[in-house]
């Protein structure tokens, strides 16, 4: 009898979806926003590139050890942050066309923070 509502358990549960994520055909479509109070800026690389507007942006660049991370939103503000630490250098040299961007910076407008998430998530960019 055990082995029959185990059996019957594991059964509903695949039916389901319980204990598997699954997250085909899901794209995230993030234009670039930025909080200037929480300092940090963030987006689809490739969503931004596709949309039809002329303002915003999003995008690293680096050029030997350093590193500069910016964007503009719709609303034109401007945002951007430099840095040298070796692990925001790393993601942002893992950044690629269809990458998912966010940056954090401090007063001084060095980079506090990078983060890239590459993957399916992001919609293509065309």
């Amino acid at each position: 009898m055990k082995r029959k509502t185990t059996a019957f358990a594991l059964g509903a549960a695949l039916a389901f979806g319980i204990g598997a994520n699954t997250y085909a055909g899901t794209h995230t479509m993030f234009q670039v926003t930025i909080n200037a109070a929480a300092m940090v800026a963030t987006g689809d690389v490739s969503f931004v590139h596709n949309t039809p507007d002329v303002i915003q942006y999003l995008y690293c660049e680096s050029q030997g050890t350093n590193a500069f991370c910016a964007a503009r939103d719709l609303a034109g503000l401007v945002r951007s942050c430099s840095t040298a630490n070796p692990a925001h250098l790393a993601a942002i040299h893992s950044i690629g066309t269809d990458s998912y961007l966010l940056f954090r910076w401090n007063a001084a407008g060095q980079c506090t923070s990078v983060t890239v998430r590459n993957g399916s998530l992001t919609v293509p960019k065309v």
